[in-house]
């Protein structure tokens, strides 16, 4: 994979984003040249990272050939650490998978969980049918993406982990590593339901929740990389205790945690729920998947907590949409299952709670491809940064 110019890093971004595309489609997304457009794209053809894909329709003139990306350019590692399991990847240029693995975490001591990054990356790395370029791990918690160092991971509990470091002195390949929500924001800009908005504002609401902000095709970081870390603004000073030690997170009044704690403490309170045969009454093994479940059987109980959550999450959005004005925001990971559920009283809590001047251009979508969109995410970061690193590009 080799460019020698940041005009052809930019253009081989742009097909492999939206591929397939004509010469003039480039040109007008760049803003070059259509003679700079089509010497580059000569070359990138040249070097076989891009490729002819088919005669395009005619739009009043001659029927444009349409340029894709080359699956064959290259292939890179992502490791996905979720909250209890882990996924690898072997992902190529046009975000094909080639090798898939998922392993168990829960339970694993932090050691355990380095080694077991370290067994999946090899064992990709033997499925790769092209030698990897790169290895991305995307991980909870807030990440130090320059160092790769992951600040605080709360479900494997790591502080100050060097991990790319690690990964690149046992593998001997780059690595990059960066936060879940921003690369799943990545993802949906690109890839997902916010490909045609120009700024979007992500929430990942799963067992907690994390946030990504995109303007203009870039992700903010803040100043050290923890910018979108959402699930830990207050929107309840009387709310539960969080996790991160403070009283009324979004995280503890709005993730699929809270609204499992809700349910299960209606139950214990003598509120009844189709939910308690579903896990033969033992409570400790309800699930959000339930939980969802039990609200498509009309179980009042269910619809009713799905409801409180949806009303604590459209608070910690209005205070969002007052402070950075969105066009769009995106509501991904686990709740996003339940979108019917909770949609309508996540608006009108905007609505009321947000300025009108904000809320009046504001559109919100749920996202049920996290996992993919993820992966894609991570897949487009890497490739991204070796196109400015492995080739000396900025």
């Amino acid at each position: 994979m080799s460019v020698q110019s940041p005009n052809d890093g930019q253009i081989l971004n742009i097909i492999r984003r939206n591929g397939p595309l004509s010469r003039a489609d480039i040109a007008r997304l760049t803003g070059l040249t259509p003679p700079t457009v089509t010497n580059i794209t000569n070359k990138l053809l040249e070097a076989g990272l891009v490729s002819d894909y088919m005669i395009g329709a005619s739009r009043g003139g001659r029927r444009p050939l349409l340029l894709k990306i080359n699956p064959a350019a290259g292939q890179v590692i992502i490791i996905h650490i979720r909250s209890f399991k882990m996924i690898g990847y072997v992902v190529d240029t046009a975000y094909n998978v080639h090798f898939e693995q998922t392993v168990s975490i829960r339970g694993l001591s932090h050691e355990a969980v380095l080694e077991q990054i370290l067994e999946v990356i090899d064992q990709c790395r033997k499925a790769a049918t092209t030698p990897p370029l790169a290895v991305g791990v995307v991980i909870r918690g807030p990440v130090r993406t320059q160092e790769g160092i992951s600040v605080f991971a709360p479900n494997i509990g790591w502080k100050n982990v060097p991990l790319k470091y690690i990964i690149e002195e046992k593998t001997r390949l780059p690595a990059f590593i960066e936060n879940d929500s921003h690369v799943l924001a990545y993802g949906e800009y690109y890839f997902g339901v916010a490909k045609d908005a120009n700024n979007m504002v992500l929430l990942k609401v799963g067992h907690g929740i994390g946030g990504g902000i995109m303007f203009n095709g870039s992700l903010y970081r803040g100043v050290n990389g923890s910018a979108g870390e959402v699930g830990h603004t207050v929107i309840d000073i009387a709310g539960r205790l969080c996790s991160c030690g403070n009283f009324g997170c979004m995280e503890a009044m709005a993730s699929e945690t809270a609204l499992t704690d809700l349910v299960v403490d209606a139950i214990r309170c003598g509120q009844t729920s189709l939910i308690v045969d579903m896990v033969n009454g033992d409570l400790d093994a309800v699930t959000p998947e339930n939980i969802y479940f039990a609200a498509d059987l009309g179980d009042d109980l269910a619809i009713g907590m799905l409801s409180r959550v949806a009303g604590y999450l459209g608070i910690g959005i209005a205070n969002l949409v007052n402070v950075f004005n969105p066009e769009l925001v995106v509501i991904g990971g686990g709740l996003a299952k339940a979108s019917q559920y909770i949609e309508k009283t996540v608006w009108d809590t905007v609505a009321c709670k947000s300025f009108e001047s904000c809320s009046s251009v504001l559109e919100i979508k749920y996202s049920t491809q996290t996992s993919e969109n993820t992966m894609k995410g991570a897949a487009d970061m890497v490739f991204s940064e070796l196109v400015g690193k492995i080739t000396g590009l900025s």
